[in-house]
């Protein structure tokens, strides 16, 4: 059947018209559902997540219990004006997307809680947005589009994540700018020089580094000086905003400065070996699986179980339908990438986007200890290459994937969600056990002897 049309004809204006408006309404409507989300998820449990005054830093109740993660240290500095737990040196520009915001509408009368979930959860809209865009970029079929979307909101990494007092979603917001805007100028097969700046100034804001994104997106696009070029402005760019932070908080980071405690997250024994590594990044990220009741800051043979934690986790552990999820998702993964290798017309986001998966998990060999903590630095990039390598199955073959994954994301939410129920109580438990124990004085030491007298 012959679908050309006239120059002069309607029937395509009028059809494009209706697909960038269902384009429109998708980006949004992804961008609305994941802060509502988070919004609800947040608003619910921040007050098992907040730094109490009159406690040390390293004795907050929440500190560490959730796979390692750092809510309570994240909420003092979304809140707090005056404290080295801004961290600027590896989070160079975090004070202008958390306490600023959260300051000014505190001036305006919304409580400072709830001004944290509003500028967290408008981080994880904006990252789902974000990814909803650069897959209405780069992928033809809308049934693909949708179903990676709804793949991302299934994935172990968001719902464990998105109500989570932490700024990993803003991180990964940062890296899917970048990847947006490599998949637009892809297109245009040139990215001007101030756009690049741009680009590589967001790129390093909210974690030193995700500017891996920036640098590759000026190696992409242009030859080695100009690259350089385009660094040297960027930390230009960066050192000024930076020192204009002192502006409304006290900066009491230096930016050479590397904490001792950091360097334990090099590479550390609980993380394991390679293997280890990647089913972390590559599998519970997507597909949680048991979880174990220690965690770094335990230690593997702690007996304290005061952390939750997947490290040493075996993939798809748990449960048949988890062990099932994940085989399927090896399955998924690896045709994904064996078609986009074999018949994907590779453009500078092709290459921009298999460089920046690579330089992820290069970068996780080496530095990070529970590396579920950043699912979502990496999901969002494997589902674009997967959605990527699909988009090339034509026919059949595209009827029987597409069916697959309608029966495949159900599951894989019910499994994840189901996972995360099961957590929370977990999370609680450990919490208030520390929280009753902290408050009223008793050290470190004392806190762990407690808990041991307390196991069945």
């Amino acid at each position: 059947m012959d679908m050309s049309y006239e120059p002069n004809s309607p029937k395509p204006s009028a059809h494009a018209s209706r697909i960038h408006a269902g384009q429109v309404v998708f980006i949004v409507g992804s961008f609305f559902v994941a802060f509502v989300i988070s919004l609800t998820l947040l608003y619910n449990q921040i007050d098992s997540q907040v730094f109490h005054e009159g406690t040390r830093s390293g004795e907050q109740p929440a500190l560490n219990v959730w796979f390692d993660s750092n809510a309570p240290l994240v909420y003092l500095a979304m809140t707090s004006t005056d404290t080295s737990m801004q961290m600027t040196n590896r989070h160079p520009l975090f004070p202008y997307v958390g306490v600023l915001p959260v300051k000014a509408m505190w001036l305006l009368g919304v409580p400072e809680p709830v001004g944290v979930c509003l500028v967290l959860a408008f981080g994880v809209g904006l990252m789902a947005g974000l990814f909803a865009l650069i897959l209405v970029m780069t992928i033809e079929s809308m049934a693909l589009i949708w179903l990676s979307q709804l793949f991302f909101l299934a994935s172990s990494s968001f719902v464990f994540w998105s109500g989570i007092c932490e700024r990993f979603p803003l991180g990964s917001a940062t890296i899917l700018s970048v990847t947006a805007g490599v998949a637009y100028y892809s297109k245009k097969k040139t990215v001007p020089v101030a756009m690049a700046v741009i680009l590589n100034v967001i790129s390093l804001s909210i974690t030193l580094t995700n500017w891996m994104f920036g640098l590759l997106l000026s190696l992409s696009f242009f030859k080695i000086k100009t690259a350089i070029k385009i660094s040297v402005y960027a930390l230009l760019v960066t050192l000024a905003l930076w020192f204009m932070e002192q502006l409304f908080i006290e900066q009491r980071n230096s930016l050479v400065h590397v904490d001792s405690w950091n360097q334990r997250y090099i590479f550390g024994d609980y993380a394991g070996g390679i293997y280890q590594k990647i089913v972390a990044l590559l599998g519970h990220t997507v597909v949680i699986p048991n979880i174990h009741l220690y965690g770094f800051a335990d230690g593997v043979s702690a007996e304290s179980h005061q952390m939750l934690g997947v490290a040493q986790s075996a993939p798809g552990s748990g449960s048949l339908l988890g062990l099932l999820l994940v085989i399927a998702w090896g399955l998924i993964l690896i045709s994904a990438v064996l078609v986009w290798l074999i018949k994907t017309e590779k453009t500078k986001f092709d290459y921009f986007l298999s460089f920046s998966i690579l330089g992820q998990i290069s970068l996780h060999m080496i530095y990070g200890v529970e590396l579920f903590l950043y699912g979502l630095h990496v999901v969002p990039l494997l589902l674009l290459l997967v959605a990527r390598g699909f988009n090339e199955l034509r026919g059949a073959a595209r009827h029987v994937l597409i069916s697959s994954l309608c029966v495949f994301v159900p599951l894989l939410a019910f499994h994840n969600i189901a996972a995360y129920v099961e957590a929370r109580p977990l999370y609680l438990e450990r919490y208030e056990e520390r929280l009753q124990l902290f408050v009223h004085g008793a050290s470190s030491e004392e806190v762990e002897s407690q808990l041991e007298i307390q196991e069945p």
